[in-house]
């Protein structure tokens, strides 16, 4: 009697602990976009939100936590203030990923609601992306 209790437990912790999207298909927790040809990285992660950039070029640095939507393949980070804009969109199936990353300083002096700081990662390939500012590696498709 304990075997299959114990056996029914675990097949239900089994069924909470794994992330599932609409088709059923299993998620990975943690996100990296990196772009292809400036080494620019964003980590996020699905089930708190929370997320990291690291400007490869532009030596900038910035993180914070933002919503996290999925809608089958599609996994959307969202994060928009006045004073920042981070806006992520992966797609599990087809591997691909892109971002856009802005960010303002304000001061009492400016009126420019242009951005201080803004990158655009296009990741073409999920599979090889990594939290580094190595630049990947290009093969011909």
């Amino acid at each position: 009697m304990n075997v299959k209790l114990g056996l029914a437990g675990l097949m239900i912790f089994s069924v909470f602990a794994s992330t599932t999207n609409g088709l059923g298909q299993k998620l990975m927790d943690e996100i990296i976009l990196q772009d292809d040809v400036s080494g620019d990285h964003l980590i996020f992660f699905v089930s708190s939100g929370k997320y990291k950039f690291v400007s490869c070029s532009g030596n900038f640095s910035t993180g914070g936590v933002g919503s996290v939507s999925v809608d089958g393949c599609k996994v959307v980070l969202k994060d928009i203030s006045d004073a920042k804009r981070v806006l992520a969109e992966a797609d599990l199936c087809s591997k691909v990923g892109k971002a856009d990353i802005a960010f303002r300083v304000t001061t009492l002096s400016t009126f420019d609601t242009s951005p201080d700081f803004e990158s655009i990662v296009s990741d073409t390939n999920l599979r090889d992306s990594v939290f580094d500012c190595s630049v990947k590696a290009t093969t011909d498709k």
